[in-house]
């Protein structure tokens, strides 16, 4: 009985030391993600904007692909007409 006691006190120190690990990892990814500084790069006195921000632009040329031109819209969609599923579902056919 008592190796049986011992064998589950092994097993949660195990976990709490992973329990440990994975705080602290999780704690270093936080830190350094969120809370530190980002480098800035020194260039000679001269301050570079970065574009953030670029307007994306459309091209409309690719609509007019004979490809495209030839697609037809769908009619309007039939209702189902017949028996909807079985009785029981979960039984094995």
């Amino acid at each position: 009985m008592a190796i049986t006691f011992i064998q589950e006190r092994k097993k949660q120190q195990r976990l709490v030391l992973i329990l440990i690990a994975v705080v602290i990892i999780t704690i270093v990814v936080v830190w350094f993600g969120f809370f530190r500084k980002p480098a800035t790069p020194v260039t000679g006195g001269e301050t570079q904007v970065a574009q953030v921000y670029r307007i994306p632009e459309l091209d409309f040329f690719i609509l007019e692909n004979p490809i495209f031109r030839d697609l037809q819209p769908f009619d309007n969609i039939v209702p189902f007409v017949g028996e909807k599923g079985r009785t029981n579902p979960f039984l094995s056919y």
